[in-house]
């Protein structure tokens, strides 16, 4: 059964939890308010989307409980949803199902809310249990999709789906987008000479070094075994380029204990800018070619095609 937990009481003023009138004992949900909860429920089922779910929820409450505004925090998926004025006085809520956290609700208005108002939220607020779980256990579902289980950092399937978009976007709206592909040199000595294990443990840390480097507002994504494929959105040449000699020099500096001889791996960068007539197979291919040229003039270099 869902469980809704009130954080703060029925109302909040400065931290101080106030009952501003008592419920009656007897108040039951009345067969007219189960069918609205039942009708709710399944309105909200028909979404996945977890903004939707909400925004939904919001509009439907709304006739019913005043409110200025609105809070959703989930820590445990990373999830956070804020919309309109968050004023003084507050219902907070915290929601679980069969032991699953659902993340915490607050709804905010400037006038405290009475007992009816509070009885009637939390009634409503049994229609968004369900679908809430729904949408967080597809959330879970989609993010394992993309995602690399080795680094965490966003696989192929991810870029393939993002970077063209990114691609169109910087296209439509004349702006600038730099791509870098890059390619570990000498991988293939430490899985053959040290094993998969060591092997995995470097990935890890230079998936981890690169992401470092990276702007929140850039993406990585592991493209292959040992190749990764940045995008820098809104950044000129120059400034791609001093990301790829920072990137460089903090390879240099990854340890690996029980590897002899680890200066001799390197990291080969592709870098281009994207062009007025690319898409972005022909955007790709370039920064491909600019990789291989790297890989070519030795290790540990980048080359801007």
């Amino acid at each position: 059964m869902p469980q809704i937990t009130t954080l703060m009481g029925e109302a909040r003023t400065k931290g101080q939890v106030i009952a501003l009138d008592s419920r009656k004992p007897e108040q039951v949900i009345s067969d007219k308010q189960y069918l609205k909860i039942l009708q709710l429920t399944d309105l909200l089922s028909r979404h996945l989307i977890l903004e939707d779910i909400l925004k939904v929820f919001s509009i439907e409450i709304g006739s019913l409980v005043s409110y200025s505004g609105y809070r959703y925090v989930s820590e445990l998926h990373d999830k956070r949803v804020k919309f309109g004025k968050l004023n003084r006085h507050s219902l907070h809520y915290h929601l679980t199902i069969d032991e699953m956290d659902l993340g915490e609700l607050t709804i905010y208005r400037k006038e405290p809310f009475s007992t009816n108002e509070v009885c009637q939220f939390e009634e409503l607020l049994c229609s968004l249990v369900y679908p809430l779980k729904n949408s967080l256990m597809y959330l879970v579902a989609v993010n394992s999709a993309y995602k690399d289980p080795l680094t965490n950092i966003s696989n192929r399937a991810a870029m393939d789906k993002l970077l063209p978009r990114e691609v169109r976007l910087a296209k439509r709206h004349d702006q600038r987008l730099a791509m870098m592909i890059l390619d570990l040199d000498g991988f293939k000595k430490i899985n053959d000479i040290y094993g998969h294990v060591a092997g995995d443990r470097l990935l890890k840390k230079v998936a981890s070094v690169v992401m470092s480097c990276l702007r929140d507002t850039d993406m990585l994504f592991r493209y292959g075994g040992d190749e990764f494929v940045a995008a820098l959105p809104l950044t000129d040449i120059q400034g791609a380029i001093d990301v790829a000699d920072r990137i460089l020099a903090c390879t240099k500096d990854i340890d690996m204990d029980d590897v002899d001889n680890f200066s001799d791996i390197g990291l080969s960068i592709g870098l281009s800018m994207l062009h007025a007539g690319d898409d972005f197979n022909r955007f790709f291919k370039r920064v491909d070619k600019a990789l291989y040229k790297a890989k070519s003039m030795g290790k540990h270099r980048v080359v801007v095609a």
